[in-house]
């Protein structure tokens, strides 16, 4: 496999997928005949496309040649959404303080940049089949415990309104009908 190459609309879909990282796209961008596929079908024929062991292999190792290599505006891209899943502070832009003295403004990033920058990390790194699996792992543990929770407190509600119930019984009776509940239950008054 290694000694087959790319063909040129395979090429310029990898190319434009490591740009953008949106498999769509990059499939109507290749030169793909599109005109006639419906969403779905485009989607599916570029998700194949992805997954071609070919492509993903120089997918694989362009992004490899971009992270070893001093390339600024991908490699520097990256960074910069790795620095903002992380939360870590960014420069937004250089201010000019009283003194016309430069004056960097930073920005921490919130939680919804933070899950969109990590979206966009792993849009150019496809996950594995066990990445895949886990993730439903994780995902199917987390309902279970939801239903769990919530089979709990449904109980606990129930067990509160026999409790209510029975004191409410309860302190309907008299004296000596509580004495004698106390003896049918082996508690003696003496």
């Amino acid at each position: 496999m290694s000694g087959q190459k790319l063909t040129v609309k395979q090429k310029k879909f990898a190319d434009e997928y490591i740009k953008t990282g949106n498999a769509t796209e990059s499939y109507k961008k290749a030169g793909y005949k599109v005109d006639k596929m419906t969403d779905n079908a485009l989607w599916k024929e570029a998700s194949n496309t992805l997954r071609n062991p070919r492509v993903k292999a120089y997918i694989d190792s362009a992004m490899k040649k971009i992270e070893d290599s001093k390339i600024m505006g991908a490699k520097e891209a990256l960074e910069q959404l790795s620095k903002i899943a992380r939360g870590e502070p960014f420069l937004k832009m250089i201010k000019l303080n009283e003194d016309d003295e430069p004056q960097p403004d930073f920005v921490i990033p919130k939680p919804a940049d933070m899950l969109n920058a990590l979206k966009e990390i792993l849009k150019r790194y496809p996950l594995s089949a066990v990445d895949k699996a886990q993730i439903k792992k994780v995902q199917a543990e987390a309902i279970r415990a939801e239903a769990e929770a919530h089979v709990a407190k449904a109980q606990a509600e129930q067990l509160h309104t026999v409790a209510d119930k029975t004191r409410e019984k309860m302190d309907k009776l008299s004296t000596e009908e509580l004495r004698n509940l106390a003896k049918l239950a082996g508690e003696d008054d003496d």
